[in-house]
């Protein structure tokens, strides 16, 4: 927690581009932090989880009772300093997002009443069913990692990988095609001794496996959030959508095509 909260400091004080360079530099602390939580996370959330069902036990209103605490307390801390975030945006798409939301939604019970219309019964006992599944299914995963000592391999190839990326004219973190692409590509082609390890192969396919579930499973759904959401905002805000749609499936299909071209072959 204290690795992160630094990070963000540093990150969000930060006026220019984050570079490949800085991510190179962080991936030491963001390997100790990994392996901090394969240490202690699973007994954290244990002792937490135990703790909530031990007060749900005890109230039969414990769960309505803490969203209300929850409720007042957003509205005298934290209602203000969102309303001055999204006033003071310069970005239409967030500003009108925000705006939508906080004009929408002032409870839990304006969330859950929303939630009930746009999802019939079936939508959300199969919603459910499915969550939980991917939810054994990370932590089946999340424990792998952990045991094959995977925050400790991913550290070693993605810090000198990020190194030999950074610099000439790939000098922004967030734009990966183009030279920063001919750079990566360049980079493992001309060193064996710096392979993608298996362990991170391991999750990388596993999450392409788990987005095209979902993408075949609840395409209609997402289709009609899409739609719902596209007929309230204003036609500069919908452009700005489709755009950044566009970016991400640009950025995901070249860091895709260096991915295929170098990932290990494992057993």
């Amino acid at each position: 927690m204290c690795y992160g909260y630094t990070m963000k400091k540093k990150y969000e004080n930060q006026t220019g581009p984050v570079s490949y360079g800085q991510l190179a530099g962080d991936m030491d602390g963001v390997r100790d932090m990994g392996n901090l939580a394969c240490g202690h996370a699973r007994a954290c959330y244990d002792q937490i989880a135990a703790a909530v069902q031990s007060c749900m036990d005890g109230n039969s209103n414990f769960v309505e009772q803490t969203l209300a605490a929850a409720e007042v307390m957003y509205r005298a801390t934290y209602k203000s300093q969102v309303q001055q975030i999204a006033a003071g945006s310069s970005e239409p798409l967030f500003k009108e997002l925000a705006n939508l939301v906080m004009d929408n939604f002032n409870s839990a019970a304006d969330v859950e009443a929303a939630l009930k219309s746009f999802f019939s019964e079936e939508d959300q006992s199969q919603i459910a069913a499915d969550a939980e599944v991917a939810r054994q299914q990370f932590i089946s995963i999340a424990q792998g990692f952990c045991d094959d000592g995977c925050f400790d391999k991913s550290a070693a190839f993605f810090k000198p990988l990020f190194s030999a990326m950074d610099g000439g004219q790939c000098t922004v973190a967030s734009d990966f095609c183009g030279h920063c692409q001919e750079n990566a590509a360049n980079f493992l082609d001309g060193n064996q001794n710096v392979v993608m390890p298996c362990c991170l192969k391991k999750v990388a396919e596993s999450g392409f496996q788990a987005y095209n579930r979902v993408e075949a499973k609840y395409r209609a759904l997402i289709d009609r959030f899409d739609a719902d959401l596209s007929e309230q905002l204003s036609d500069e805000a919908n452009a700005r959508i489709d755009e950044i749609v566009a970016e991400l499936k640009e950025q995901s299909a070249c860091i895709k095509e260096v991915y295929d071209a170098n990932k290990p072959e494992c057993a």
